[in-house]
């Protein structure tokens, strides 16, 4: 993994095989802001007066020094216009510039901010650079890597690289257990069933304080988690119950409590999906692997607040012992569910494993993610994700933390009608509502196993991973997004600790 560090260091001081520079269109006086010299300022006009350097949003050009002074190259990379450059549009050129400096097989390069430093923009490019080059290759027998990828990119300062190297460590821990999230989401099937996954978690056992367990199918019949087992018995890799425990706050604060979907893989069941993609539900997991990415996360950073991840696991396959439409089973808080499809099995398992965990540990707020609805899609699309739930705080403070984050949220109604669609005449509930609102109906359902404590639903269907439809971003490769761990992460450092 490639190692990002901040230095203090003057353009004619530094030494590298790559330099690379942000330019906004129409930007004139970019060298005293930027620090460059005449022969460098030189260059770069001559490149813009003749055309061949426009600077639109992350058009770049690569020119040698041929020998004038330490830097070997300089890559000058488009910012666009000043006024629509956030920090978000910095993660976007940064990665663009790693994944150039891994082209161009270098084995460092270093960046000079694009506009004036602080902690958010200096955040942003680091995740940029480290989140930009992760690649999942592991079953490639052969060229597994066309071009060195760079062990060190320096992000170049003039002031407080202390400070702002704290701020990288920090981005550095989080984009690991980021890429971990997606490792995990990126696996096969054939390598991951419930078996895997739970051993995978065990493995997070005694790091930084997390402690870890395992419900095995049997005793979770024997307390009444019959829509996990349910869902999960038509497959021959028996369902799990990975719990997840970190206690950072000594003050016994309530512990916000996360839960994550992880059907490692999903053919619908008896209700069975059509072929076409049925690959793609590989990634039907993402939620719970998010869930075990942002544990890894809070504890490697410390963070002082009490946190409880619950991941229901399963394989959702057809066969002479899977659940079927027209059943009903009672869920653990007693509630009963008519099955109508059994391709809605997402909200069967974390309606059981959210009420297990209002239960077992009485949580402050209740936050979940999963790949729940393709309702969610056609509504949002593939660059959005939904939050539905009966908290507005945490709704609008996830929505801001979004917009710094770039992983965006847009939050959908919860109205009493929507509750109306999932009435059934033979039991308390059922499990589809139709297709009005499928997304909302979706949360509607699993609303009734919250206890009434405060309680936001993410539907990550479009966004856990690039598919069509996905806005290009260069620090989103091909596959798993590992999206929610860094929105779930600031959330978490930024809490009351009380």
């Amino acid at each position: 993994m490639v190692g990002v560090i901040v230095q203090e260091a003057k353009i004619d001081q530094m030494q590298t095989a790559l330099l690379v520079i942000g330019i906004f269109e129409n930007e004139r006086d970019f060298s005293k802001s930027k620090g460059l010299n005449s022969t460098i300022t030189a260059a770069i006009i001559e490149l813009i007066e003749n055309k061949e350097f426009k600077r639109s949003f992350g058009s770049n050009i690569i020119f040698h020094m041929m020998g004038k002074g330490l830097i070997k190259k300089i890559m000058l990379i488009g910012l666009g216009t000043r006024e629509k450059f956030t920090d978000e549009e910095a993660r976007i050129i940064a990665g663009k510039a790693a994944l150039k400096a891994k082209e161009l097989g270098v084995e460092e390069f270093c960046i000079l901010p694009f506009m004036d430093v602080d902690e958010a923009l200096i955040e942003a490019i680091s995740e940029g650079v480290l989140l930009s080059l992760y690649s999942f290759n592991r079953y490639k027998t052969r060229g597994k890597e066309a071009t060195t990828t760079p062990a060190q990119a320096t992000i170049v300062v003039n002031s407080d690289s202390a400070k702002f190297q704290a701020v990288v460590d920090k981005v550095n821990l989080i984009t690991q257990a980021v890429n971990y999230a997606r490792d995990l989401s990126n696996l096969p099937p054939n390598e991951c069933p419930p078996s895997q996954l739970a051993s995978l978690a065990l493995a997070l056992d005694g790091e930084y304080g997390i402690k870890t367990r395992i419900l095995e199918r049997y005793e979770m019949e024997s307390i009444g988690l019959n829509g996990i087992v349910s869902v999960g018995k038509g497959s021959n890799n028996p369902p799990k119950l990975i719990i997840l425990e970190y206690y950072g706050n000594a003050d016994h604060q309530k512990p916000y409590l996360l839960v994550g979907k992880a059907v490692t893989f999903d053919t619908g069941g008896i209700s069975l999906k059509p072929g076409d993609k049925m690959d793609e539900m590989k990634f039907d997991k993402c939620g719970g692997c998010s869930v075990l990415g942002i544990l890894k996360a809070i504890a490697s950073l410390g963070l002082p607040v009490n946190v409880i991840g619950i991941i229901p696991s399963v394989e959702n396959m057809p066969s002479s012992t899977s659940f079927r439409p027209g059943d009903i089973i009672r869920m653990y808080n007693g509630k009963t569910v008519e099955i109508l499809n059994t391709d809605a099995e997402g909200r069967i398992i974390l309606a059981d494993a959210m009420a297990y965990g209002v239960a077992m540990y009485n949580p402050q707020a209740i936050i979940d993610l999963a790949t729940l609805t393709g309702a969610c899609v056609i509504a949002l699309g593939a660059n959005v994700a939904a939050v539905i739930g009966t908290s507005k705080y945490l709704a609008e403070r996830l929505s801001k933390i979004s917009e710094k984050t770039g992983e965006r949220i847009w939050d959908l109604p919860l109205h009493d009608e929507y509750h109306e669609q999932i009435k059934s005449t033979v039991a308390d509930l059922k499990n589809i509502g139709g297709r009005p609102g499928g997304a909302i109906t979706a949360a509607a359902f699993l609303s009734n196993f919250t206890n009434d404590i405060p309680w936001v639903h993410l539907d990550i269907a479009g966004t856990a991973w690039t598919q069509d439809g996905t806005f290009e971003r260069s620090y989103n490769p091909k596959g798993a997004t590992g999206f929610g761990v860094r929105t779930m992460v600031k959330f978490l450092m930024e809490v009351p600790n009380k």
